[in-house]
């Protein structure tokens, strides 16, 4: 595991965003990581099932440099669950 990222384990879903919402600290700085594709109760359960999946997915999509102009990290959870 990269000790510059970690992935704070919980998440919240953002009504707004229609996501899930997963905090990141890559080398001190906090991101954002957010899942979207299904209702809050699936994107709650696939985080509950997949959390380890998804804390890889998001540090190789940091290593690749794949955020958005808001430095945010975005994921569907088709992605997830083929991961």
């Amino acid at each position: 595991m990269n000790q510059a990222v970690q992935v704070l384990d919980g998440c919240t879903y953002i009504g707004i965003k229609d996501a899930l919402k997963v905090d990141v600290i890559e080398s001190g700085q906090m991101l954002a990581c957010y899942i979207c594709g299904l209702s809050e109760e699936g994107l709650t359960a696939l985080y509950n099932t997949k959390q380890f999946e998804i804390e890889e997915i998001i540090e190789l999509k940091l290593e690749q440099g794949n955020l958005n102009s808001d430095g945010e990290i975005w994921l569907t959870a088709e992605e997830v669950s083929a991961y």
